[in-house]
């Protein structure tokens, strides 16, 4: 028998579902049999204490991390067993918890590094020659100024990724992920060690993303850009889920205060 989220319209149903998910380190349940849905179109908050499970449990949907037992579907398919390069090209794209920018290269070819569909990428493709794969690379190369500019960082093109400041790294990871065309954006604390002019900044680009139909789960510790940004919000625990819904509904409830929200 089909579950009720197999059998609902794709514009209906979550653009992910993760099921009694588990991922256990020897005697640690790091996450402990979470489950959560995810809605197309919307921004999803996951937050919690430090510990609770929520990095974690986003490197399992992602698939750098291999769940202990559980299931995730992805956009209506089974992507349980999917290797992460797969969930990425797919639509199902992370950024991480750390600037991971590489740092010698310009900003320009952070973002091509990401660009999947090079004809020039392979060794085939290369042996080949330019003129086999310089359409694709133009097409990227103006996909990636494109990003550029909508993100105020043209004038950056050229420099070196490792000079940026800390919030400049942010940009640059989110618009790398963006190169590979997400449906669905997984990010970990985006706000992280970003100054707050950049922030606010980060907050109007995620919500023109949302706007134009991308769906994102968020990872944050700023509760004021969660209650700001996000439609739903989930709260994580010693790897459990122990609440979910808009940020005003949590605060009402004792045992997430008690668990996280305190002051």
């Amino acid at each position: 028998m089909l579950a009720a989220t197999e059998l609902a319209p794709a514009a209906e149903r979550p653009m992910l579902v993760a099921s009694d998910i588990h991922r256990h380190f020897e005697g640690l349940h790091a996450v402990d049999g979470t489950s959560i849905d995810v809605p197309a179109g919307k921004i999803t908050g996951l937050i919690g204490p430090n510990g609770a499970g929520k990095s974690t449990l986003l490197a399992v949907l992602a698939g750098t991390l291999p769940a202990t037992s559980g299931t995730i579907v992805f956009d209506g398919e089974d992507v349980t067993s999917s290797p992460a390069y797969k969930r990425a090209r797919h639509g199902l794209v992370r950024t991480f918890q750390l600037p991971s920018e590489f740092a010698r290269l310009t900003v320009l070819e952070n973002l091509l590094v990401a660009a999947p569909k090079n004809r020039g990428d392979t060794l085939l493709g290369a042996l080949r020659g330019r003129s086999y794969w310089i359409e694709d690379e133009r097409r990227l190369v103006q996909q990636a100024r494109a990003l550029l500019k909508r993100f105020g960082m043209s004038a950056k093109e050229s420099e070196y990724a490792g000079t940026m400041s800390g919030g400049q790294k942010r940009l640059i990871e989110i618009m790398r992920a963006l190169m590979l065309g997400p449906r669905l954006l997984l990010l970990d604390e985006p706000m992280s060690g970003v100054h707050p002019k950049i922030v606010l900044e980060i907050q109007h680009y995620l919500e023109d993303l949302r706007a134009e139909g991308l769906t994102i789960l968020m990872v944050e510790h700023e509760l004021h850009m969660v209650e700001r940004l996000c439609d739903t919000v989930v709260v994580m625990a010693q790897g459990k889920v122990i609440g979910s819904g808009t940020m005003s509904s949590l605060r009402r409830q004792r045992e997430i205060v008690d668990a996280y929200l305190v002051g």
